[in-house]
């Protein structure tokens, strides 16, 4: 059984799910001057970008870019700058979401989903310096994800089939200043 990962934002000016985030790709919270510019410690950001592991000051997703989804309150959004929202079945969108997709070569089950931030070594470990909070599309409040152990689990896909996808918005809001560089986010399920 072969298994791939796909990990996808929304791209308004091509209707496509196309701007992709990868070993290669990686997502950037940033501040209200866009790509590059600092979020304050304490606020939550107002911008989503991918960008290149490579070269991290290029921004690897051209404008409109990702769809920010911005923490307001346990139960409140901000999508794209916009007033403020109640999370609902609606709120967000799912092209206002990471659109994470499972592909198998055979049918499988995914079960126990479970999405965490940790400090992209030990999943145990919550990110250093940072809170992230997440929701899955549908879910009314906000769920602090720290480690493996405060994962927001993902609505389980029991009937075996070649894909399953999932989206998840997320908000980041860092606790000390500068580059928060000991920071992942990590999907698991059980597959049978």
């Amino acid at each position: 059984m072969a298994v791939s990962w796909s990990w996808k934002y929304y791209n308004t000016n091509n209707s496509a799910w196309d701007f992709v985030v990868s070993d290669s790709n990686l997502i950037g919270f940033y501040g209200p001057d866009g790509f590059g510019s600092p979020v304050q410690v304490g606020q939550f950001q107002d911008s989503i970008h991918i960008r290149t592991s490579i070269n991290l000051n290029t921004d690897a997703c051209p404008p409109p870019h990702c769809r920010n989804t911005k923490y307001i309150s346990a139960s409140e959004i901000s999508i794209a700058g916009g007033p403020t929202q109640t999370l609902s079945a609606s709120v967000p969108a799912e092209t206002d979401c990471l659109k994470i997709t499972l592909t198998s070569d055979t049918p499988v089950a995914a079960t126990n989903v479970r999405f965490y931030a940790f400090d992209g070594t030990t999943i145990t470990n919550p990110p250093q310096n940072c809170n992230v909070w997440a929701g899955e599309k549908g879910d009314t409040t906000w769920t602090q994800i720290h480690g493996q152990q405060n994962a927001l689990i993902l609505t389980d896909h029991p009937d075996p089939a070649t894909e399953h996808v999932w989206y998840v918005f997320m908000s980041v809001s860092p606790s000390a200043t500068g580059a928060q560089t000991q920071f992942a986010v990590r999907v698991e399920c059980d597959l049978s």
